[in-house]
C-alpha cells in the first residue's frame, strides 16, 4: 500500500427544466418590481422586464400552455373581483363617475384609433403603445390575443415608462395650476370634525343614546364614551351619565351645537385602556351587499365603532350613508365578544364566500372561460372573430362573480385567494411572453422608439385632459374627484398620492374605487373594439 492514494472525484449534475427557469424569473422579477422610487415601481411588470432580459441573454424557450393558463387565471380573477360591483356601479354612479370614466376611455379609444390610422402604425404596435401609455396590464393581455405578440410587447415596453411619468407629471401640473380652486372646493365640503364634551345637562343624563333627540336632529354620531377612566363603545342602548366624556363626530357646526347642549368642551384625550380591541373584518355576507351603514344599524346592533373602511387597497373614513360592497375591509373597535358577533354578521358562514378556494368551482369557471373563448363568430368584411382566452376568461369571471353562486358552484372566493391567483397567472404569462419577445425587443430599439414614446404620451394626455374638462365643467364633478376618476379609469393608484397633497379627504378615493373595477373591464373591451375597427379599415 505504499503507492499514492487514489482520489475519487465527485461531480454534481444539475438538470435544467423549463419550470425551474420560469419560477426563478418570477422570483427575481417580483423582487425587482417591488423596488420603488418615491412610491413608484414596476410592480408585476418587473417580471416581464426580467423575462425579456433572460430571453435576450440566454434565449430561454417559452412554454405556450403556461402562457394560456396565465392569461386565463389573471383575467378570470379580474372578473371574479369586479363581478359583485361591476353592474351595480352603473346604477349607482352612472351619471357622474361612470359617465366620466366612459368619456375618458371613449376619448382614449377614438384618439388611439386615429393616431394608429394616420401614422400607419402596425395594429399590434399601436395597441401596445396604448396599453403602455395607460400602464394597463389588462389592456396588454387583451391586445396580445389579437395581434402579434412581438409588436404588442415592443409598443408596451417603449410606452410604459413614458406613460408612467406622463400621467404623474400631468396630474402634478394640473394640481399645481388648480391648487387654489381645489382648496376652495375642499373648504366647501362637509368634512368630519371630532370633539369631546363633558356631560353636565341633567335633562340628558340617564337617557339611552337612541332616545336623545338632539342626536337624531343633527348629523352627528357618538364614537366613544369615557367613564371612570374606562373607554366604552357607544351603542343605542348605552346610558349617558353625569360627568361622562362624550366624543362626537360630524359636521363642525352640528358637533359644536350638540356638544354645547351636553355640557362643556374639553381637551382631554381618550385613554386607550378599556378592554377594547381593533379588528379588520372582510365583508362577505351576500345579504348586506349594497346596504349603507345606517341601514344596517351596526352601531346599535353590535355596540362597536367603525373607524376605517378599505376598498381596492385604499383606506378612507366611513360615513353613515356609505354602502358596503363585497370585499370591503371594515376596521372596527369594540370588545372581543362584540367584534366576534360583528365578524359573524359581515361574513356569516351561511351567507359568506368560501373561506378557501373551492377547487370544483374554480375548475368550472376555468372550463367556461376556455369554452367561451373558443366560440368563433363570422363577421362580414372582417372574417372569423373570437373573444379569445382573454374575453372568455373575463366573461366567465364576471358571471360567477356577479351571481355569486350558480347552482352548487361558488363564484366568490376570499379576496386574498383571488389576488394570489391573479398575480401568479400574470407572472407566469409575463415570463413566457418575455422569453419570446426579449431578443426582438432589444434588436428593434432604434431612433424610431423616440417617436413611439412621444406618441404614447399623447395617447395618455389627450384622454385625461378631455375627461377632466367634461367631468368638471359639464358633469360638475369637483377637481379632486375628477382626478380620482382619471386615476381609477387608468387603474393608476400612485396618482392618488399626488391628489392627497392638496385634498386629503376621502372624496377622490371614493371616486377612484367606484370606477376602478368598471375600468378594468372596459379597457379590455376597448382594446378589442379598437382592433376590430382598425381591422375593418385595412380590409
Amino acid at each position: 500500500m505504499g503507492g499514492t492514494e487514489e482520489i475519487i472525484g465527485i461531480e454534481i449534475f444539475f438538470k435544467q427544466t423549463e419550470l425551474l427557469v420560469t419560477f426563478l424569473i418570477v422570483t427575481i422579477g417580483l423582487a425587482f418590481g417591488s423596488l420603488k422610487v418615491k412610491g413608484i415601481g414596476f410592480g408585476s411588470s418587473g417580471v416581464l422586464i426580467i423575462a425579456m432580459l433572460g430571453g435576450f441573454l440566454y434565449q430561454f424557450e417559452p412554454i405556450p400552455i403556461l402562457s394560456d393558463l396565465g392569461i386565463v387565471l389573471f383575467l378570470l380573477c379580474v372578473g371574479l373581483e369586479a363581478g359583485p360591483s361591476f353592474f351595480r356601479a352603473f346604477k349607482k354612479h352612472g351619471k357622474t363617475y361612470i359617465g366620466n370614466v366612459i368619456v375618458l376611455l371613449a376619448t382614449a379609444g377614438l384618439s388611439t384609433t386615429i393616431i394608429i390610422y394616420l401614422l400607419d402604425l402596425p395594429i399590434g404596435l399601436g395597441l401596445g403603445l396604448f396599453a403602455g401609455s395607460f400602464t394597463s396590464t389588462p389592456g396588454l393581455v387583451s391586445a396580445m390575443q389579437f395581434s402579434p405578440e412581438k409588436e404588442v410587447i415592443f409598443g408596451y415596453g417603449v410606452a410604459y415608462p413614458f406613460g408612467l411619468m406622463g400621467v404623474i407629471l400631468f396630474i402634478n401640473l394640473m394640481v399645481k395650476i388648480l391648487e387654489n380652486k381645489m382648496k376652495t372646493e375642499l373648504i366647501g365640503k362637509s368634512t368630519i370634525y371630532t370633539a369631546i364634551f363633558r356631560l353636565h345637562n341633567s335633562e340628558i343624563a340617564g337617557q339611552l343614546l337612541k332616545d336623545i333627540a338632539i342626536f337624531e336632529k343633527k348629523s352627528v354620531v357618538v364614537s366613544g364614551i369615557m367613564r371612570d377612566m374606562s373607554l366604552m363603545t357607544a351603542s343605542g342602548k348605552t346610558t349617558l351619565l353625569e360627568g361622562d366624556l362624550v366624543r362626537i363626530e360630524g359636521k363642525k357646526e352640528d358637533v359644536e351645537e350638540v356638544g354645547l347642549k351636553l355640557g362643556e368642551k374639553v381637551t382631554q384625550e381618550f385613554s386607550t385602556d378599556g378592554g377594547l380591541d381593533t379588528r379588520s373584518i372582510v365583508v362577505e355576507n351576500t345579504s348586506i351587499f349594497n346596504r349603507s351603514l345606517s341601514d344596517l344599524g351596526i352601531r346599535l346592533r353590535f355596540a362597536v365603532s367603525i373607524t376605517r373602511i378599505i376598498r381596492s387597497d385604499v383606506e378612507f373614513v366611513p360615513h353613515h350613508d356609505m354602502v358596503l360592497e363585497f370585499g370591503d375591509v371594515v376596521i372596527a373597535v369594540g370588545t372581543t365578544y362584540q367584534l366576534d358577533q360583528l365578524s359573524m354578521f359581515l361574513g356569516h358562514e351561511h351567507h359568506a364566500v368560501k373561506p378557501r378556494v373551492d377547487i370544483h368551482s374554480l375548475a368550472a369557471t376555468i372550463f367556461l372561460a376556455f369554452a367561451i373563448g373558443g366560440i368563433i363568430i363570422p363577421i362580414p368584411k372582417i372574417g372569423l372573430f373570437s373573444l379569445g382566452l382573454a374575453g372568455g376568461a373575463l366573461i366567465s369571471g364576471l358571471l360567477f362573480g356577479h351571481f355569486g353562486r350558480i347552482r352548487n358552484l361558488i363564484g366568490r372566493f376570499p379576496k386574498s385567494a383571488t389576488s394570489v391567483l391573479k398575480e401568479l397567472g400574470l407572472a407566469i404569462f409575463f415570463v413566457q411572453v418575455g422569453f419570446e419577445t426579449g431578443q426582438s425587443f432589444i434588436e428593434s430599439l432604434d431612433y424610431s422608439a423616440i417617436g413611439y414614446a412621444i406618441t404614447a404620451v399623447f395617447m395618455a394626455i389627450i384622454p385625461m385632459l378631455i375627461s377632466f374638462l367634461v367631468g368638471h365643467y359639464i358633469l360638475k364633478i369637483s377637481i379632486s374627484e375628477c382626478f380620482g376618476v382619471i386615476c381609477g379609469g387608468m387603474t393608476f393608484t400612485p396618482g392618488l398620492d399626488v391628489i392627497k397633497q392638496v385634498d386629503p379627504s376621502e372624496k377622490p378615493i371614493i371616486a377612484y374605487s367606484s370606477v376602478y373595477p368598471v375600468a378594468l373591464i372596459l379597457i379590455i373591451i376597448l382594446v378589442q373594439a379598437i382592433f376590430v375597427i382598425l381591422k375593418s379599415f385595412s380590409t
